[in-house]
């Protein structure tokens, strides 16, 4: 195996504002699969895994922080799929999201063995030290958005990527049906498929989806640009939009309507601490574990 050099920027180099805006600015063009490397990259990090010497895809990694060696990317890759290097320590995503930057390799790659044999020591970290959240992205609507119990209300979920579906899945208490908007809507229905009270459309189909009434709304959605982000700044800000809880990586909007709560809000941000308080040992017990049983082929 030739030697792996890794380049990354994540929450321990860069604030979350600017790997957020970075992180979205590749969901809207993302770069081509390389020969040589693997680009991992979400609202917390972005990564760069290379066999040979090759200049990052991203001008946000130029001069970041670099390691060398397989067994260290092993066990970094590692760690960050079991939600060790997590803001959220045992976050649902983020072994999904390892597993699709390896999918996107080359076929034959020399990472394609270090990214499965990390996220197989990730899952058994998981397992081992029962490294789930208590409470994960998913879960931020129901402690920021409840229906009333009197007047059941819409929930609007902006999105169509694994945080939408699981939000569209299980809203919070209190909202009697679902609609989500998004640009590729016959893929989500497909997905959604059994859930009688969730309605997918695109935006010109929004209005009459909503049917006059009020609604809430979530934003789960990565890639919000150009003509796109003028309909979600019209979608909640229209006379029947209420409350509004933003989980894209960076605000969708720059002017914020009243009862607006960003993922990156200080108010969030304690109510996601004080609620995986008690994973943080688990998180750094998963990390010394996955150093002590990593195993490097050769």
């Amino acid at each position: 195996m030739q030697p792996i050099a890794y380049v990354y920027a994540d929450d321990t180099t860069h604030s979350l504002t600017d790997l957020g805006a970075a992180h979205q600015a590749l969901c809207a063009a993302p770069p081509s699969p390389s020969e040589t490397g693997m680009l991992l990259h979400t609202c917390q990090r972005i990564e760069w895994y290379a066999v040979a010497e090759s200049l990052p895809p991203t001008l946000a990694l130029l001069g970041q922080s670099q390691m060398f060696g397989q067994r260290s990317a092993l066990i970094r890759l590692a760690q960050i799929a079991a939600g060790c290097r997590s803001l959220i320590p045992g976050e649902r995503f983020i072994h999904r999201q390892v597993q699709e930057a390896g999918l996107r390799l080359l076929p034959g790659h020399p990472l394609y063995t270090v990214t499965r044999d990390a996220l197989a020591l990730a899952s058994r970290a998981r397992e081992e030290f029962g490294l789930f959240a208590r409470t994960d992205y998913s879960d931020l609507p129901g402690l920021f958005l409840t229906g009333s119990s009197t007047t059941p209300q819409q929930l609007l979920v902006i999105g169509g990527g694994m945080l939408a579906r699981a939000v569209a899945a299980a809203p919070p208490h209190g909202y009697s049906r679902v609609v989500v908007m998004t640009r590729g809507p016959r893929k989500l229905r497909r997905l959604v498929e059994g859930l009688g009270n969730v309605t997918v459309v695109r935006y010109p189909s929004l209005g009459t989806a909503l049917a006059g009434q009020t609604y809430d709304t979530v934003i789960a959605t990565t890639n919000v640009h150009g003509e796109y982000r003028e309909y979600v700044r019209e979608a909640i800000t229209g006379p029947r939009s209420g409350r509004v809880l933003d989980l894209c990586c960076t605000p969708a909007l720059t002017d914020r309507p009243d009862q607006y709560h960003h993922l990156y809000d200080p108010d969030v941000l304690g109510v996601l601490a004080d609620a995986n308080a008690s994973m943080a040992g688990r998180a750094l017990q998963a990390r010394q574990w996955i150093d002590q049983n990593v195993e490097v082929r050769v």
